[in-house]
């Protein structure tokens, strides 16, 4: 059996801190989060894609799914570009 664990007042967490932390300026929205979530999904589909598509010489395809790629990518930093610019 494990003994209770106990805190001191300068020990113990402070359980308030995520809310506040959450309200501050330049953290991504749930939206934003979200859509980050599903570009870096796509983005593993495309790598992959690349990978199948270099492997196969189909060079006209590796063009495209380089330049889907760079799209992706460009979305993802500007969504995070505006982030960051709201915390500063």
């Amino acid at each position: 059996m494990l003994p209770p664990v106990r805190f001191s007042a300068k020990q113990q967490p402070r359980l308030g801190r995520s809310k506040r932390m959450s309200q501050h300026r330049g953290f991504l929205t749930p939206e934003e989060r979200a859509r980050i979530m599903e570009l870096q999904d796509l983005l593993i589909l495309h790598f992959v894609e690349h990978r199948k598509a270099t492997a196969a010489g189909q060079e006209e395809r590796v063009k495209i799914v380089e330049a889907e790629i760079d799209g992706l990518l460009a979305e993802k930093a500007e969504i995070e570009k505006w982030a960051a610019v709201g915390s500063a």
